[in-house]
């Protein structure tokens, strides 16, 4: 799964090494493995490999919105990963722990950092979720929403690599009560991997891996049960809400799957199946990568 950044990540460089970054020349401050720039740089976020993340993985830069003085870039060899603002004010920060101490090869999870922080940058939680995790290897989270309706935290803990490594006992959605600490309800396993999204009273998530059996699931937030289910072609990669329009691009030979949604705002949600349309997976553009080195980058590393 790293794996597959890494080769994305290459090929996208080699194609566009001649491309000139049109942002100012910046400050430039390095943490752990992470590289912080101000101002921060215009480019969007890579296309979404098994993972959200706000750091590109060319050169391990932040690209996600400006880091607020109060949300610290790194904790250790927690690295900022992801940073989402709060409907109300406020925002939501993910920290993973450096890819290089866990991960695919070591089978050891990866440990996941959450905070919140209010709109006057005051921190009203943070939850380690290692200890939260069904299991001691094979996982890693590859996506994080809180709900500010219910205060619950959502996560997935997917498979780092094919499901069989795990025999099949990976990648479950959970809800979680960041303040009490309990775990309300964790799906069933193949359920949930990359990104998904919470839609009013429901969240909308996929499960795939190449040659495994695909699904996208409409989950319910009260208590887990999921509410319908669709087959995919092949395996999800960005999952994107417009409206009743769901839009889920897979690998370039199967088309970006389409449904409508509908009835998410009763009791019986259903995905509606449109046609495959051509697709639209293709890299963004990297810029020249900023580290052309892998040694230390600050004290934090050893």
């Amino acid at each position: 799964m790293r794996v597959r950044l890494s080769l994305l990540a290459a090929a996208a460089l080699l194609s566009t090494s001649a491309l000139a970054s049109a942002d100012p020349t910046p400050t430039i401050a390095r943490y752990d493995q992470l590289v912080v720039m101000s101002p921060t740089p215009t480019q969007a976020a890579p296309i979404n490999l098994r993972l959200r993340t706000m750091v590109r993985p060319a050169d391990h830069l932040w690209i996600g919105p400006a880091i607020p003085s109060f949300v610290a870039p790194a904790l250790g060899h927690l690295d900022l990963d992801l940073l989402d603002r709060r409907p109300t004010g406020g925002w939501v920060a993910t920290y993973r722990q450096t890819f290089d101490d866990c991960g695919y090869g070591t089978a050891k999870n990866c440990s996941t950092l959450v905070k919140l922080f209010d709109r006057s940058g005051q921190e009203t939680w943070s939850i380690s979720l290692d200890g939260l995790l069904s299991r001691r290897d094979q996982l890693e989270v590859h996506d994080v929403h809180y709900a500010e309706d219910t205060g619950t935290l959502y996560f997935n803990e997917a498979c780092q690599t094919y499901s069989v490594e795990a025999r099949g006992r990976c990648s479950s959605l959970v809800a979680l009560d960041p303040v009490t600490r309990r775990v309300l309800w964790r799906t069933g396993a193949l359920t949930s991997n990359n990104e998904f999204f919470v839609t009013g009273s429901y969240l909308v998530t996929a499960y795939g891996f190449t040659g495994e059996r695909c699904f996208v699931r409409v989950i319910r937030r009260s208590d887990g049960a999921v509410m319908d289910e669709r087959r995919l072609a092949g395996p999800n990669f960005e999952m994107i809400g417009n409206g009743p329009h769901l839009q889920i691009l897979q690998s370039t030979n199967f088309g970006d799957a389409n449904f409508t949604m509908s009835g998410f705002d009763g009791n019986a949600p259903k995905l509606a199946p449109l046609p495959n349309t051509p697709s639209t997976f293709v890299p963004k553009p990297y810029d020249p990568p900023l580290i052309h080195s892998r040694g230390p980058t600050s004290p934090l590393r050893y």
